[in-house]
């Protein structure tokens, strides 16, 4: 038997893989933070679009008027009408919707509110993400209470799309 039959990896061979790995995570995770910064804006505007539009079902459901309100902890939290006093509800579909850190909402200071005939407030919303500065402009749909993008109207023209 040899006495130079080894097995395993150098310091060498070791020290060559983390340097590797160590490049590969530095052109990745810059990536993936921007990528989850972006996702943190998408997901924000969801829930809100979520919340408007069971709360427009339940309230043309019930018959009543149902309202959406900023707490003072920056949630949106569900309303409903119980002998012209709202109440806050708590469902499955019905909960608070926190304002994520680092992204902020200009909310109608007197709430969001539907109406049991179908009818809701249109106001217009801005999302926007302070620290990558990206911005939707949405307006609450009166019929569903899907929220309509409308910050298309305002986006800069891409490359390749001139008017001739």
């Amino acid at each position: 038997m040899a006495a130079n039959n080894r097995q395993g990896f150098t310091l060498i061979e070791l020290l060559v893989v983390l340097g590797i790995l160590t490049m590969m995570a530095g052109v990745i995770l810059p990536s993936a933070a921007a990528f989850i910064r972006r996702d943190r804006l998408d997901q924000f505007v969801f829930d809100v679009s979520l919340l408007c539009r069971e709360t427009f079902e339940q309230s043309v459901y019930e018959g009543r008027r149902y309202r959406i309100q900023r707490n003072e902890k920056n949630e949106l939290v569900p309303l409903k009408d119980e002998n012209a006093t709202f109440t806050p509800v708590m469902s499955v579909l019905l909960r608070p919707v926190t304002q994520p850190a680092g992204c902020s909402l200009e909310w109608p200071e007197k709430g969001w509110q539907t109406m049991p005939e179908g009818f809701c407030e249109t106001p217009l919303l801005r999302f926007s993400d302070n620290e990558t500065g990206e911005t939707r402009i949405m307006r609450v749909r009166a019929y569903d209470a899907n929220l309509i993008r409308e910050s298309d109207q305002f986006a800069a023209p891409q490359a390749g799309n001139h008017a001739r």
